[in-house]
């Protein structure tokens, strides 16, 4: 379990990094709209929303047989092979990439862990823009492309979303 936050700039090779940015920013991937930031009971005021693509959610079955039967989880492979050499994860709990839509002024969404048991958060950035990632405790990480964020789960955090770009586009890992 991390008990700090790790920042690691380029962290992959230009031509995997650049393979994730191209499937993600393209018709390909195929996002839903979902309602809320957070959790459902912390809908915000502004009925503010994302879009998001997953890769794996809660599955069971091996990340081997992931690999093998999401064509889509190929394309993140070598990520998820190189997040395994920084933190050793047991299992993958979620893989899912956000979009999040420009918005007029930024304010940071709800704080929140995403599990309430002992897991490991990893957050990919596929394009720089002036959105990032806050801590309850006040640290703040920009959203530069090709940067991995890992930080202990039960650390609370919100997205702040950016104004200067049309989207923000980011991939979320969950490991324990």
């Amino acid at each position: 379990m991390m008990k700090e936050l790790k920042i690691i700039d380029n962290f992959l090779d230009q031509d995997s990094f650049l393979e994730i940015k191209k499937f993600i920013m393209s018709p390909r991937c195929q996002w839903r709209f979902v309602d809320f930031i957070a959790h459902k009971d912390n809908k915000n005021e502004d009925n503010d929303g994302y879009f998001v693509h997953s890769f794996t959610d809660c599955d069971p079955i091996s990340l081997k047989e992931r690999f093998q039967r999401s064509p889509n989880f190929s394309i993140i492979s070598n990520l998820m092979e190189k997040i395994n050499q920084e933190i050793s994860y047991k299992d993958v709990l979620r893989v899912r990439s956000s979009l999040y839509p420009r918005r007029e002024y930024q304010k940071p969404d709800a704080m929140h862990t995403d599990y309430k048991f002992s897991h490991n958060v990893c957050i990919f950035y596929i394009n720089t823009n002036n959105g990032y990632t806050l801590f309850e405790k006040g640290e703040k990480v920009s959203s530069v492309e090709n940067r991995l964020l890992i930080f202990n789960g039960l650390e609370r955090h919100c997205s702040v979303v950016q104004s200067d770009s049309a989207a923000r586009f980011i991939i979320n890992i969950n490991t324990i």
